[in-house]
């Protein structure tokens, strides 16, 4: 149905499904937007996209000559197709910038595609960093030809300034929707504290397993609960958790859906976060608008919107110490943890998505 209004491009590389990170930055952008654009959503990875989304696979280009090879021979119908999809756009806005994203760049720099807003959100980045030789170099170039590079954090935003100082970045928050009230009902009778994040060596789910134990010696009756998606790190979590002897104490859940974890993290003693990198956190958000005590590290972009002592208690990373006493401290001290409760649910209520999309529009110089 023809509405009047110019198409907004967004790229991921996997179905785009309602979820928390990037998947909840698009759906949250894309919300923010219709008033203005109609968002189209675009897969390019290799698992076919959900109803509704238009599926263009793209090859990453890989060593070894076959694979070469293999890529520039796409490159040509990948450009046609990437043209046919962008035309007559208001912008093309990738999410999670990988190598596979090569062509539409050229297209850009032949002014052959709309303008061009790279959104990076940590784990791009953190792979182009690695890189190295041709790869490296083709990462930096893509970054710097890009009408604008978005960042959730300023932390995360130096960094892409470090890596590629010609890129025109800005940083712009991500952001929370509101919640109906009351919560849902409770998922279970006991009492848990709570950690969101997938199963990867940068989420430290390792210290904050050292961290519980210390937490359960003072409090046999709490459990730890962790949702994520599937990770690399998944069974060594469990394998530290028999070690540890918190067999029985620890409920490890894979691939829950968001409204359910949303209900998880309503009925939390307190949600733990203990990365020892995080461009951002989102999960925070949701739980200050979820009234759920927080425990962070003080690291990445987690500092720059949660104060310490003011909205939640950070940590130093690696630190399962300090992690342990902040979430004692936040069970024992019902006052302090109310306050701060208080204080970030009605700081959060500044993070709209239609304020991250106004900054978008605005940077991005968009009618």
């Amino acid at each position: 149905m023809q509405t009047g209004r110019s198409r907004y491009v967004f790229l991921l590389p996997w179905a785009l499904r309602p979820g928390s990170g990037v998947n909840a930055v698009v759906i949250g952008l894309a919300a923010a937007m219709r008033e203005h654009y109609d968002p189209v959503f675009v897969n390019t990875g290799w698992d076919a996209p959900a109803t509704g989304q238009l599926w263009l696979k793209l090859p990453v280009p890989a060593p070894g000559l076959r694979n070469v090879l293999g890529f520039i021979g796409r490159l040509s119908p990948n450009l046609v197709r990437l043209r046919r999809v962008t035309r007559g756009a208001v912008a093309v806005n990738p999410h999670f910038v990988g190598l596979e994203l090569l062509p539409l760049v050229l297209l850009r720099r032949l002014r052959l595609s709309p303008k061009l807003i790279l959104s990076v959100h940590g784990a791009d980045l953190a792979e182009a960093v690695s890189s190295s030789g041709w790869r490296r170099a083709v990462f930096a170039w893509m970054l710097s030809s890009a009408d604008l590079v978005v960042a959730c954090s300023h932390a995360l935003a130096a960094q892409v300034r470090l890596f590629s100082p010609r890129a025109r970045v800005v940083a712009v928050w991500n952001a929370v929707r509101a919640r109906p009230e009351p919560p849902p009902p409770r998922p279970i009778e006991a009492r848990y504290v709570i950690c969101v994040a997938h199963f990867v060596e940068k989420k430290a789910h390792d210290v904050l397993l050292r961290a519980f134990q210390l937490v359960a010696k003072e409090r046999a009756d709490l459990r730890l609960v962790l949702i994520g998606g599937e990770g690399p790190e998944r069974q060594a979590i469990m394998s530290l958790i028999d070690s540890l002897g918190l067999t029985g104490k620890v409920d490890v859940m894979v691939s829950v859906s968001h409204g359910d974890t949303w209900r998880w993290i309503s009925h939390a003693e307190c949600l733990v976060l203990p990365s020892r990198d995080e461009p951002f956190g989102i999960v925070l958000l949701e739980a200050a608008q979820a009234r759920t005590p927080v425990v962070a590290t003080r690291v990445g972009g987690v500092p720059e919107f949660v104060g310490d002592k003011v909205h939640g208690l950070l940590c130093e990373p690696d630190r399962a110490d300090e992690i342990a006493q902040a979430v004692l401290t936040t069970l024992s001290h019902h006052t302090t943890t109310e306050e701060r409760v208080r204080s970030f649910h009605e700081h959060v209520q500044a993070f709209t998505w239609q304020r991250a999309f106004a900054r978008y529009r605005s940077k991005a110089e968009l009618p």
